[in-house]
């Protein structure tokens, strides 16, 4: 197998390493939570109080946000395991389910994972351009 067969791993190997990353960064990073508290006193005055502090993210997200980050990390890691086996038709589904999870959470840590979708993008860009370059060679030589 010539180089250009194998170089399209390498952006399948770098989505799955920013994938961690950004994970490992919802996991350790602090949330800002602002919370209002209202009282009212003996004589019917209500008072409404703004509170803010720093809380984890399982803090705020309990298990099923760890489990979210997890599914997010296997995800783009099984696009660099399926691509360094060369299961091209696995890799399709899974790269598509990357695709898919990352707009729908668009809104919420979907940004953070944009660069590991693009980089699988980047991935199958050079997987095309190998096997053109190839058969380019099959059909002059």
């Amino acid at each position: 197998m010539q180089l250009i067969d194998r170089l399209y791993r390498i952006p399948f190997l770098l989505a799955a390493l920013l994938a961690i990353g950004a994970s490992i960064y919802f996991l350790l990073s602090p949330t800002t939570i602002q919370e209002f508290v209202a009282t009212t006193s003996a004589n019917g005055s209500k008072t409404i109080e703004e509170l803010s502090r720093q809380a984890s993210w399982y803090e705020v997200q309990g298990v099923w946000g760890v489990v979210v980050l997890l599914i997010f990390a296997l995800l783009y890691s099984s696009t660099a395991y399926l691509a360094s086996r060369n299961r091209l038709v696995a890799l399709a589904i899974a790269s598509a389910s990357a695709l898919m999870l990352t707009i729908l959470a668009g809104f919420s840590i979907g940004p953070l994972y944009i660069p590991a979708l693009l980089t699988v993008v980047v991935g199958w860009l050079t997987l095309g351009l190998g096997k053109m370059v190839r058969r380019k060679k099959q059909a002059s030589g």
